[in-house]
C-alpha cells in the first residue's frame, strides 16, 4: 500500500478542517490519479481540485507525472487578496 500526504493551504484547508489529507493507493500514482482519489474521499475538496494542482517539492507536476510518496506534495489552489 502507498501512502500519500497531501499539505492543503487555505480555504481547502479550512474546508476539511485539516492542514492535509491522507491518501492511500494499491499502487504509485499519478499526480492525476491522486487529484481523482482526493476528490472520492474528500467531496468537500471538489472545487479546489478541479482549478488546483498538485505541486511536488514545491514545483507544479503534470496530471500524468507519477508521484513519489515520499516527497512533499501540496494542494495549490487559487488565491486572492491585496
Amino acid at each position: 500500500m502507498v501512502q500519500y500526504t497531501i499539505l492543503l493551504f487555505g480555504p481547502a484547508a479550512a474546508a476539511v478542517k485539516a492542514d492535509r489529507v491522507v491518501i492511500e493507493s494499491k499502487e504509485l500514482c499519478s499526480a492525476g490519479q491522486l487529484k481523482d482519489l482526493m476528490s472520492l474521499q474528500f467531496p468537500t475538496l471538489d472545487v479546489f481540485l478541479q482549478a488546483g494542482r498538485l505541486a511536488v517539492n514545491q514545483s507544479f507536476v503534470a496530471v500524468d507525472t507519477k508521484v513519489n510518496a515520499e516527497h512533499e506534495t501540496a494542494l495549490i489552489t487559487m488565491v486572492s487578496g491585496g
